[in-house]
């Protein structure tokens, strides 16, 4: 396997010079070696043997922030570049097996329960995820469209889902993991997220409709769902095929939301981005 270039991993700026230090050492262990990260990711139970792909999950390869929840809570921005490249190689690796005939993009808000959800799958419906592949990832047009891209020309059949929970749930949910793992979102991420999901599937499908004229004959050019939720009860989970459902109001209006709940909630949130946040 060819190691990624290390200068295709973006280096962040950091002014911390710890920071500078772990996210350094990381590039450097991606690029020298590839094919053992990999190989580790695919060791991970949750990993499902490689067939679920998320970078999030990748970060688990480098050893000192797997076993150490305050380097989670510390670095987790100095190894999130690295763990992003991975996961592409990965989806790469994966997508190219002949065997794989299906690959389910999961997207969401932060604090949907993307993970929840596709170990859910997994265990649940083994049997109908046979030949297929996972991933979890943002919707934005960049990122994406290149991976649909890859999918298509290998004859592999794209499908989405995207999780949509109430804005309260999200934010509840990014405390509750923020105790369990270390990793917190600032403010304005979680605003934009939330703000731009229902743009970011225009842009894709619109992009979609453009590239591949074969995927015109459908509401949508690619199978999708979404999955309507105010609370992590399974039963309170609705399915929609309507992308307006994904209509949250502009940035102001959530930022204003966003502070309202902060209120009700009586809890510490982080609003300004520093080195340490997710």
């Amino acid at each position: 396997m060819e190691n990624i270039c290390i200068d295709n991993i973006w280096k962040r700026g950091f002014d911390d010079p710890d920071m500078i230090k772990v996210e350094e050492e990381t590039r450097i262990e991606t690029s020298t070696n590839t094919e053992k990260c990999i190989r580790k990711y695919k060791e991970l139970e949750q990993s499902r043997d490689g067939n679920y792909i998320s970078s999030d999950l990748m970060k688990l390869v480098f050893e000192k922030y797997a076993n150490d929840i305050e380097y989670r809570r510390k670095y987790n921005l100095a190894v999130s570049n690295s763990a992003a490249c991975l996961a592409n190689k990965a989806f790469r690796i994966a997508i190219s097996n002949p065997n794989v005939k299906h690959c389910i993009f999961v997207a969401g808000a932060y604090g949907s329960g993307k993970s929840f959800l596709i170990q859910s799958l997994y265990e649940k419906n083994k049997d109908e995820l046979e030949g297929s592949i996972v991933y979890e990832g943002s919707i934005t047009s960049k990122a994406i469209d290149e991976k649909i891209d890859v999918a298509i020309e290998n004859g592999v059949v794209p499908s989405i889902i995207v999780l949509n929970p109430t804005l309260e749930l999200s934010m509840k949910n990014i405390k509750e993991r923020e105790k369990e793992t270390g990793r917190n979102v600032i403010k304005s991420e979680v605003v934009e997220k939330y703000a731009d999901m229902y743009s970011n599937i225009e842009k894709l499908f619109t992009y979609l409709n453009s590239s591949f004229p074969e995927l015109q004959t459908r509401p949508y050019p690619i199978s999708f769902q979404i999955y309507n939720k105010s609370s992590n009860i399974p039963e309170d989970l609705s399915v929609s095929y309507d992308i307006q459902d994904l209509q949250h109001g502009t940035r102001q209006s959530i930022s204003e939301r966003y502070d309202s709940i902060v209120k009700q909630l009586n809890v510490g949130f982080v609003e300004k981005d520093d080195e340490r946040t997710f």
